[in-house]
């Protein structure tokens, strides 16, 4: 299986009054990982968050600028440049990516999800230049949360391994499920 992003930013409800801001992509310098709490709804999930962030936290949209369900699809719920509310002291310099679910350190989490979590963190680092060091959890970030209760020493060590491989070994990688 090979992930493929597949953006409905435009698709996702946003607030009647409200926008986020815009910045030059050049500005970020990091990536945070959040898990969502949530169950998993399939493809109505970035749907359901969006009417959330919008209806309940009162934003002007979806907070992540990716979602990443079970299965391992993964969706992009924000273009790069939005300033979107995901991780305070961070949102004008960071790309929010959020997986659904509520994983429990230590918890085993659904195997394409994790995958398809290294592939886009390591897609995106290399987009932005950036190093394994500058994907935090959002519990790194200062914030209360658990979120995203994945070993983020793994995760980053396991998205340096495949950060600098060739693109037939990211295929080889995703479909390996």
């Amino acid at each position: 299986m090979f992930n493929i992003v597949k953006n409905i930013s435009l698709f996702l409800l946003k607030h009647t009054t409200k926008r986020y801001r815009f910045r030059n992509t050049s500005t970020i310098d990091r990536i945070v990982v959040h898990q969502t709490d949530t169950p998993d709804e399939g493809e109505f999930t970035p749907y359901a968050i969006a009417n959330f962030h919008v209806n309940n936290n009162d934003w002007a949209g979806i907070g992540y600028h990716y979602l990443i369900t079970d299965g391992g699809k993964i969706y992009q719920t924000n273009d790069d440049n939005v300033i979107s509310y995901h991780a305070s002291g961070y949102n004008t310099r960071s790309i929010g990516v959020a997986i659904t679910g509520d994983h429990t350190l230590g918890q085993s989490i659904d195997n394409k999800k994790y995958k398809a979590l290294v592939y886009l963190l390591a897609k995106l680092s290399n987009k932005y230049n950036l190093n394994v060091d500058q994907i935090i959890g959002h519990n790194e970030t200062g914030s209360p949360k658990s979120c995203p209760n994945l070993d983020m020493d793994l995760l980053r060590a396991d998205v340096k391994k495949k950060r600098y491989g060739s693109w037939q070994q990211r295929l080889y990688y995703l479909s390996a499920a």
